[in-house]
């Protein structure tokens, strides 16, 4: 009888957290509130996916189509370092496309205080939700074509 497979090792989570993070700081060069919506990023990121979701062999499982991956893969984190890596250095196009991340991220964070604390009516939030959604699904063609963690 074959002995259960020890569990996965976090050592390689911890490590990508902590690489990202720092790629991402350098990115939005430590402005505040663009750090704060690249911490809760990362850090939503990395709750919602456990260890045993850690792909290193880059299955493909990791590959299935959905909103966003729900696997991590090495070479998809080790590209999107070397994205953020590449806006930290130029501001090209990379340094856009992590501005627009962290003000749409703070934009969704306002959008979920109660509406009576925000001055929207019913259809701006219909506009804005479908936004959000369009959004989202060019962000997931963006990872697809160029290998990347983003979200």
């Amino acid at each position: 009888m074959a002995s259960p497979l020890p569990p996965p090792s976090r050592l390689p989570l911890i490590h990508a957290y902590r690489r990202l993070l720092r790629a991402g700081l350098r990115a939005v060069q430590s402005s505040l509130p663009a750090r704060l919506a690249l911490r809760s990023k990362l850090r939503h990121a990395f709750r919602a996916d456990s260890p045993s979701r850690f792909d290193t062999a880059n299955s493909p499982a990791s590959r299935l189509p959905s909103v966003f991956p729900h696997r991590f893969s090495q070479t998809r984190i080790d590209n999107t370092i070397r994205f953020l890596n590449t806006a930290a250095a130029r501001l090209g196009l990379e340094h856009t496309i992590v501005k627009n991340l962290c003000m749409v991220e703070l934009r969704r964070a306002t959008t979920k205080l109660p509406r009576s604390t925000t001055i929207m009516r019913a259809a701006e939030w219909k506009s804005l939700n479908i936004l959000f959604d369009e959004y989202d699904d060019t962000i997931r063609m963006l990872n697809e074509t160029m290998q990347l963690e983003l979200r």
